[in-house]
């Protein structure tokens, strides 16, 4: 049996080193020629567009982009082919997951910058790790009317590929319906934020409240966290409790698929739904669920479907951090926290953000420069109300599909926690010591950290065993 359970290991570490590997020496496609003109393109919107106050950001996979005509040249150039591009337009019109559209500006190649804080964020890696190598910023997009032959192509594609995009359009039809619900009853930032917590729009809350949620430490739920996803994935699970136990799980975890999809998909929440997966196909075929293994086989799946995400996703790097130091450390803090009651879960609160905050500081520091000092505090305040205020918030954009007297009901009570919650927010995020600010430092520090925190981890483990093996020799 070990044998095997070794060999399966392996067979997956051995990829996802293989992939990692491969991605180094992977190059981007061509498009140079495309670069210092203005370009005109076809193509179509492969996700949800995000929606900001200045304008719409998204995705377009590009199938031909031409050179426009000039003077000195009467006809297109075709410059470029099956690229993605990163688009950036006006508000409106708005466009939306599937349109097909043709979009005109100045191809660049993207390229790193400066924060406030001295530090450089590799924005070229993090558009790379979605495969994305270009971008058009301030384009003129419009809606393309599609030919006969191209609604033949894409017939040509098959049904399941068809099943799958209606499958998206549907999803996200549904949540830009769900967030206009919302933002017709509840206002704005509160819509911006009940929006952030379920389905994780956060681009509506504006810079500067963004900001007093990181100071805080609160980001996490803005962005849909493993938290918020953990929530929902058992309050999917308790509602579909009268169903067989063999329809529940199988229910439950399209459920928690179609919700992954809803949200976009991100580094965190792919890695909670896969392992909420895990914990399901467990229950299924009866056998023992282990948190550990289940974050290991997580991550090494999403590598080996995309390496890049190991070097260029903040998401990816900080979700599992959080994850492994709730794993290991929320146990042995809670230990020692006897003086904090029980009651409403206040001693498993703080023991978990103690435990996370102490793994990830060390590479929030390296990455921002900037951590949060009040954020233990600010989440022991904040976190027992979010499942309350999150399926108050679920209850008012659905009833909103419904009957908008009803959803104003509802919201009520939605508007209640969540103008506790920006109070309590906008308020910590103004004291003068809710966050502390460091110089770059060098990444060995925080290899120093992890490093130091692995052996004192086996050490006390050590430890523990040989008293173990003491007072069972002693009886």
């Amino acid at each position: 049996m070990k044998g095997r359970v070794f060999i399966f290991w392996g067979i997956f570490v051995a990829a996802a080193i293989f992939r990692v590997a491969a991605s180094l020496s992977s190059r981007p496609p061509d498009a140079y020629d495309c670069l210092k003109h203005v370009d005109r393109g076809v193509g179509t919107v492969t996700e949800d567009p995000e929606r900001k106050e200045t304008g719409q950001v998204f995705i377009i996979s590009a199938e031909k982009v031409f050179v426009v005509p000039t003077a000195s040249s009467s006809r297109a150039i075709l410059c470029a082919a099956d690229i993605l591009v990163r688009v950036k337009t006006k508000p409106y019109p708005r466009f939306s997951y599937g349109d097909r559209v043709i979009f005109t500006g100045k191809l660049s190649k993207p390229f790193n910058f400066s924060g406030d804080s001295g530090r450089t964020f590799d924005y070229k890696g993090y558009l790379a790790k979605d495969g994305v190598y270009y971008e058009m910023k301030s384009a003129v997009v419009s809606l393309s009317t599609s030919t006969i032959e191209d609604f033949k192509q894409r017939s040509i594609l098959g049904s399941l590929g068809s099943l799958a995009d209606g499958t998206n359009s549907s999803l996200f039809s549904l949540k830009r319906g769900f967030v206009a619900n919302l933002e017709r009853v509840l206002g704005e930032p509160h819509a911006a934020l009940a929006a952030g917590l379920v389905v994780g729009e956060k681009s509506a809350l504006g810079a500067s409240l963004l900001n007093d949620f990181r100071t805080v430490g609160l980001i996490h739920i803005v962005v849909l966290s493993g938290f918020n996803t953990t929530i929902v994935a058992v309050a999917l699970r308790r509602t579909l409790s009268f169903l067989p136990r063999v329809w529940g799980i199988v229910v439950g975890g399209i459920g928690i698929a179609l919700f992954g999809i809803l949200v976009g998909g991100g580094a965190t929440v792919v890695r909670s739904c896969f392992m909420a997966g895990i914990a399901l196909i467990a229950d299924l075929i009866r056998r023992d669920y282990s948190v550990h293994r289940a974050l290991a086989f997580a991550a090494l799946i999403m590598l080996i479907a995309n390496p890049l995400i190991l070097m260029h996703d903040p998401s990816f790097q900080l979700s599992f951090l959080a994850t492994v130091g709730l794993v290991l450390l929320a146990s042995p803090i809670e230990e020692h926290l006897r003086f904090i009651p029980e009651k409403f879960g206040m001693r498993g609160t703080v023991a978990s953000c103690l435990a996370t905050q102490i793994f990830v500081s060390p590479y929030i520091l390296y990455m921002m420069g900037q951590i949060s000092i009040i954020g233990v505090a600010v989440n022991i305040l904040i976190l027992p109300f979010i499942p309350a205020t999150m399926l108050l918030v679920f209850l008012t954009g659905v009833a909103g599909f419904v009957s908008y007297a009803v959803s104003v009901v509802v919201g009520w009570g939605a508007h209640t926690l969540l103008s506790y919650e920006l109070f309590t927010v906008e308020h910590s995020a103004r004291l003068p010591f809710a966050a502390a600010h460091f110089p770059p430092f060098s990444i060995w520090w925080v290899a120093a950290f992890y490093a130091a925190f692995v052996g004192a981890f086996f050490w006390r483990g050590r430890i523990k065993r040989g008293r173990i093996d003491m007072a069972i020799s002693r009886d």
